[in-house]
Parts: structure tokens; sequence; C-alpha cells
């Protein structure tokens, strides 16, 4: 809070105002109250302020939440690829591999799409 609130509810309660022509000064009265108000209205203001944080902070976390949850999606998938990859190779070496075992059957005179 960049202002500083003059009233604390000690001030409050404990304060005194001075007796003047058989009542209270309304002067000093309407200034103790305007200070008052503005205290009330700097901590209405803060806790504006505070409950947009609260409502910035719950988005925040929630996108937390769910990037968390993509992160961890991500995490198996490549686990699974990464075990695919160790297993086989990939789809290219593969492919490659085939390519290889065609060419030496031609070169044997045996056509591969006969083979089953």
């Amino acid at each position: 809070m960049a202002e500083k609130v003059l009233l604390d509810s000690d001030k409050i309660l404990k304060k005194k105002f001075n007796a003047k022509n058989g009542g209270y000064d309304a002067l000093e009265v309407d200034e103790f109250f305007d200070q008052v108000r503005e205290d009330y209205e700097l901590l209405f203001a803060e806790i504006k302020r505070l409950e947009k944080e609260v409502e910035r902070f719950d988005k925040l976390n929630a996108k937390n939440v769910n990037l968390e949850a993509l992160n961890l999606q991500l995490t198996r998938k490549v686990k699974e690829l990464e075990r695919l990859v160790a297993k086989g190779g990939t789809a290219m070496e593969n492919l490659r591999k085939i390519d290889k075992y065609e060419r030496q059957l031609w070169a044997l005179g045996v056509d591969p799409s006969k083979i089953k």
C-alpha cells in the first residue's frame, strides 16, 4: 500500500472529542471522520488490488497445472519414441534397410514385390 493508513482500531476507539458550547466541535469531528473515510478508501482499494492479484495467481496456477500435465504427456511420448528407436531404429533407417534389401534381391533377379 503506497499511502500510510493514519488510523488503527485503537485510535478510532479511544478518540476523544473536545466539548465546545455544550457539544462537540463539528469541525474536529468532521476532520476525524474524513480521516476514517480516507483510510477506508485506501483499505478497500488495497482489497480490490489483492483480489485481482489472487485472480491472476489462480489463472497462472491453472495454466501451470495444465502445462505440467502437458509436460507429463510429452515426457511419456518421448520415452515411448526412445523405446521404439532403441528397439528398431527410426522409420527412415528402416526404409533405407528395406531399400538395400530390395536392391540386393533385384541384383539376384528376384522381384521383391512377389515375396510374401
